[in-house]
């Protein structure tokens, strides 16, 4: 029987353009979709843009767009070209911006009104613009947000509430037995901590001062919070196949984003009357050369840039093999580069050219070779999201391929002697084997060296870079 596998990253905000940060997230979601399409699984991928809240509404305003529409449907054309760059398979890129989803958010939030899950009150306190969040004196360092280093706003505003406050027990009932996964464990422990120590204050799912969003459709002065606009985006984009693909499978995020996802997402299910999600994974933090990704200090590598310089599939394999998937890590094109020199122009480039021409000169017909990819063994490290280990296994057998090839030196032997027959027969498998291993993670790659095993036209896979 098919199985089905539903798998998103989270909204971006479309102020900005793709960055490796951004990336990292969306590739890693690309390799769980193509190879869960391997296996003849029913996949449905989907990622997007948050385009509604008022730092939406500031950055069109700086940017000199008449209304923030046009400037979010500039900036859309920037990220799909950045996936498109990348490879990015995915199955629909949804915008909050889209009629459906507006209308689906209205018809949810209604629901909520209806059940008696919202009530009106006062907030009062403090807010940032960069997170777009509510936040408590105890979240800021120095009165500044830690993640934006400014102070939050001070606002007073007449809001709509989501009773919160009363899922917090439910919630840690489904955290701690896993009814409600959240990986790696280190962010399950974070979320059960807050839970267990902060009692849980309702929020407001409205905006009294910010015209850019979709209108309560009870009350047209109030538009929906981004947060809880973007958030059913999960819901929305599969709307018309929910039969088939609710609950979602796995919901990739950064561990910045991990409140949300963790607390206020499976409240809002739970309050819909809707199933949870099956897992959330949040992963770690980049930085750049050790310091914060931010595009205000100018420590940023945008994807455009990296896939000009390196190529789509170079770019997917550096962020994924240079940092254990959950983990922080530091990132630079330093490194970048070197992986691409090393790793793929050195050890995969050069194994693959070497053997294609000796088994040209040999005039070995190319032929449809068979290998099974699961003799690898990187279903469970992938099913784990283990993709730096998966990768180094792959180039593990790179190496065990370039030591045979250097051990038993085909290039010695007569043409018509048998026992070249058997070693270039033995490489043309291995780098098979490899190609279809690597198919997830390189696309691009893993075509390439199957056309030329077959075609016997040799060219370099990755011209080293200077």
């Amino acid at each position: 029987m098919t199985k089905k596998f539903y798998v998103t990253t989270p909204l971006y905000y479309s102020n900005d353009k793709a960055h490796v940060g951004s990336a990292y997230t969306t590739i890693a979601a690309d390799v769980l979709a193509r190879w869960r399409r391997s296996l003849g699984d029913d996949v449905y991928y989907q990622t997007g843009v948050d385009e509604h809240g008022a730092k939406m509404e500031k950055a069109a305003k700086l940017a000199g767009f008449k209304n923030p529409k046009e400037f979010c449907d500039y900036q859309t054309q920037f990220w799909k070209k950045a996936w498109q760059d990348l490879n990015i398979s995915y199955d629909f890129f949804i915008r909050t911006t889209d009629t459906e989803h507006e209308q689906f958010v209205q018809r949810f939030i209604k629901k909520l009104w209806d059940k008696g899950e919202i009530y009106k009150g006062k907030y009062e306190g403090l807010y940032c613009l960069g997170c777009e969040e509510f936040k408590e004196p105890s979240d800021l360092i120095d009165e500044k947000c830690p993640m934006h280093n400014s102070k939050p706003q001070k606002i007073k505003e007449i809001n709509y509430f989501f009773k919160l406050s009363k899922y917090q027990k439910i919630l840690i009932g489904l955290i701690e037995s896993d009814k409600f996964k959240i990986k790696p464990k280190e962010r399950k422990n974070e979320v059960l901590g807050f839970l267990k120590k902060e009692k849980l204050k309702d929020i407001s799912v409205s905006r009294e001062k910010v015209v850019w969003g979709i209108q309560l459709p009870w009350d047209k002065k109030q538009t929906v919070y981004c947060w809880v606009d973007a958030l059913l985006n999960y819901l929305s984009g599969i709307e018309s196949k929910s039969k088939i693909f609710w609950p979602a499978d796995l919901h990739l995020i950064g561990k910045d984003i991990l409140k949300f996802h963790a607390v206020l997402w499976p409240a809002l299910l739970l309050a819909g009357g809707y199933k949870l999600s099956k897992k959330i994974f949040a992963h770690g933090f980049f930085t750049l050369q050790g310091k914060k990704i931010s595009k205000t200090s100018g420590n940023i590598i945008y994807v455009s840039v990296l896939v000009e310089k390196y190529g789509a599939d170079a770019v997917r394999y550096s962020l994924l093999r240079e940092i254990p998937f959950g983990q922080d890590g530091d990132i630079s094109e330093e490194k970048i580069a070197n992986r691409y020199n090393n790793d793929l122009a050195n050890d995969l480039g050069n194994l693959v050219l070497r053997t294609i021409t000796l088994v040209k000169k040999a005039k070995l017909k190319g032929e449809i070779l068979k290998v099974e990819v699961s003799s690898l063994k990187i279903d469970n490290l992938l099913q784990n999201l283990k993709f730096k280990e998966v990768l180094e296994k792959i180039f593990q057998e790179v190496k065990e391929a370039n030591f045979y090839i250097n051990k038993e030196k085909p290039w010695q032997f007569d043409h018509s002697d048998k026992k070249l027959r058997q070693i270039l027969q033995i490489l043309q498998e291995k780098i098979l084997l490899i190609s279809k291993s690597l198919e997830p993670f390189m696309p691009e790659t893993s075509t390439k060296i199957q056309s030329q095993l077959q075609t016997l036209k040799a060219e370099p896979l990755f011209p080293r870079i200077k």
